[in-house]
């Protein structure tokens, strides 16, 4: 059996390399790193030119296997681009790349990532290429260099000098590739060990005297690359040489580009001085539309913080951009605050025709269910939806001993009225689908204290999403944590978690025929809400005169973000009053008198905004 190494060239320690016996992943530019990746070879082990990654780029992983590694094959991938051994033809785009997401399982599975099905086809070439691309512009290969704007002619040149000069045998091959349309691209191959050993000697030998004939030192970043860019170029005259005066064979295979190849790795703990003590985990969920609004929480938690206590926030997400990131941090910049982002896009993908949504409801919900193994570092933390503001500060609820239970929440006055007969078929949805012991001790998740250490102990993640993908739950993962923690919940003071009046119906009607002492306890926590919820589907930033909206814009004047919340909520009362109820400007008017009462102060900045970025003159 052959021994084929494929190296696959890594920059950083979260990339996902498929468990593969043929793969090899090699740290480039370890060198220039500050910490060695672990479960990697090492580019600056042995004889190595790491140090000059940043002009090498992956090639200082070709240079270190040649010179330490024995193959009888050696092949070099990108951490996001692979070679397809599938039979099936995809579509590509115009640098002939085939897309994808992930270089998951199923997407491996697909374009044949399986060491049988590849040594069946490496076995039986001397040299595998990706499928040469063309340039849209059709220009020739000499031209596109000329073109790039990281590219400088007299690099290319240069080189070519240097074959004219050192190898004038390969000078036709040269001109014949370079004045063509169609090129190899990458640094991506696999060789016979008879055939790459001569490559490099001839390949390394020019870029070498390229170094010493060209300087380099004021390219800028992407222009410094120029031994890389070289190396493509290069190799596409190597491979048009050997195809002219020898009988290799050669096979050209299709190039898979993997969007999203990094590995969702746990959050470890922050540092924080000790004066301030045990940190406060606070964890949120959103996406990157709800930024605005998930602004104004993060506005309201700081603005009731305790300096005592430092706050470690972590947003677990999927699209959030880095400058909706930035505007946050820039926003939440406190000595004792840390906000943190983690992605969940790889650990969800695959579930998502799985879990059931439904109304206004978003996959985000069930970012919760991982918590326990996002956050190892923390034995609780605490959990607040987006749709919230905070009017107390949040560490004396983190604080609340949970001690054997599985978590500490507020009980769900709303799903008690539902239950009582607001909805005829909930009872027998509590009773007979859900399975509760006792419905009226169902809670509302919007905010949990979660016992993470005593969860680990008693459900795996795995289980909840077992349970979670089994059936359309009505209310999604609030079912499923209810499901799994019942008779194991610290119940709060409902100030902990107010809902809404929404539409004014949710108290009339639903939460006024749940059991009495229900109802009195929620009564009461609307006095002093410490945190204000605003479940349902109409929301304060759309609904100007909704229950609590005031709370609302208290913190939202107090954003970054208040121009486009006011854009989008005027925006769509205006459609929606417009096209629907044909009652127009008036009635929106009426109801932005009442969230901003006239002569206010907030009615001046709100007025003022509105001007500047609607330019609506008569606010």
């Amino acid at each position: 059996m052959s021994d084929i190494k494929i190296f696959i060239a890594c920059h950083k320690d979260d990339i996902v390399v498929p468990d593969n016996p043929l793969f090899v992943p090699v740290q480039v530019g370890t060198a220039l790193r500050a910490n060695r990746f672990e479960g990697m070879a090492h580019d600056d082990e042995g004889e190595s030119i790491s140090e000059k990654n940043e002009s090498y780029c992956e090639l200082t992983a070709q240079y270190w296997a040649w010179k330490n590694v024995d193959a009888d094959y050696y092949g070099f991938f990108h951490y996001r681009r692979y070679l397809s051994f599938a039979d099936e033809a995809f579509e590509t785009n115009y640098f002939s790349d085939v897309l994808f997401d992930y270089n998951d399982e199923e997407t491996l599975a697909k374009i044949g990532i399986e060491e049988g099905r590849m040594r069946s086809v490496i076995e039986r070439y001397d040299v595998i290429v990706p499928e040469a691309g063309e340039f849209p512009s059709g220009a020739t290969i000499l031209e596109q260099y000329g073109l790039a704007k990281q590219h400088r002619l007299e690099d290319l040149e240069c080189v070519l000098d240097i074959i004219s000069e050192r190898y004038p045998e390969m000078l036709p091959a040269a001109e014949k590739y370079l004045n063509g349309t169609k090129g190899y691209f990458c640094n991506m191959f696999i060789m016979k060990k008879e055939l790459f050993g001569p490559y490099c000697e001839w390949l390394f030998d020019i870029l070498e005297e390229h170094e010493r004939r060209r300087d380099i030192s004021m390219y800028d970043k992407s222009s410094y690359r120029v031994s890389g860019y070289l190396a493509e170029r290069l190799f596409g005259i190597y491979l048009t040489w050997l195809k002219s005066t020898t009988d290799v064979k050669v096979k050209e295979l299709q190039r898979p580009f993997f969007e999203h190849v990094e590995s969702p790795k746990p959050l470890g703990p922050v540092e924080v001085d000790p004066k301030y003590g045990t940190p406060v985990a606070l964890v949120l969920s959103a996406n990157d539309y709800y930024v605005p609004y998930l602004g104004t929480l993060l506005r309201s938690i700081k603005d009731n913080s305790s300096d005592g206590r430092f706050y470690d926030i972590v947003v677990l997400h999927r699209d959030i951009t880095d400058r909706n990131m930035t505007a946050l941090r820039r926003m939440m910049k406190a000595d004792n605050f840390s906000l943190r982002f983690f992605d969940t896009d790889r650990l969800v993908r695959n579930l998502e025709s799985k879990l059931f949504l439904r109304g206004h409801f978003r996959l985000e919900t069930y970012f919760r269910i991982f918590m326990q193994d996002i956050l190892p570092a923390y034995d609780k933390a605490l959990y607040l939806d987006a749709d919230m503001v905070v009017e107390h500060d949040v560490a004396e609820l983190f604080d609340t001993d949970v001690a054997g239970y599985l978590l500490a929440a507020v009980q769900d006055a709303d799903t008690a009225g539902l239950y009582n007969g607001f909805e005829p078929q909930k009872k027998n949805y509590m009773d007979n689908i859900l399975k509760m012991r006792d419905p009226y001790s169902y809670f509302q998740a919007g905010m949990i204290l979660f016992n993470l250490d005593e969860f680990r102990k008693t459900y795996s993640v795995d289980e909840m999403l077992e349970y979670a993908t089994s059936y359309d739950w009505e209310l999604l993962d609030q079912d499923v944590l209810n499901h799994f923690a019942e008779g194991r919940v610290k119940y709060l003071d409902m100030r902990w978690n107010v809902v809404m009046d929404w539409r004014d119906i949710r108290i009339a009607r639903i939460i006024g025929i749940a059991p009495k002492h229900i109802f009195e306890e929620y009564m009461q926590a609307r006095k002093d809400p410490y945190i204000v919820h605003y479940a349902g589907p109409d929301k304060p930033w759309v609904e100007f005169d909704s229950d609590f909206a005031d709370v609302f814009w208290d913190y939202a004047e107090r954003t970054p973000f208040l121009p486009i919340i006011l854009e989008r909520g005027l925006n769509t009362r205006v459609r929606y009053r417009l096209n629907v109820k044909n009652k127009g400007k008036g009635v929106i008017k009426k109801a932005y008198a009442k969230a901003f009462p006239p002569k206010s102060k907030r009615r001046e900045k709100m007025s003022a905004t509105i001007r500047k970025t609607l330019k609506i003159e008569d606010f």
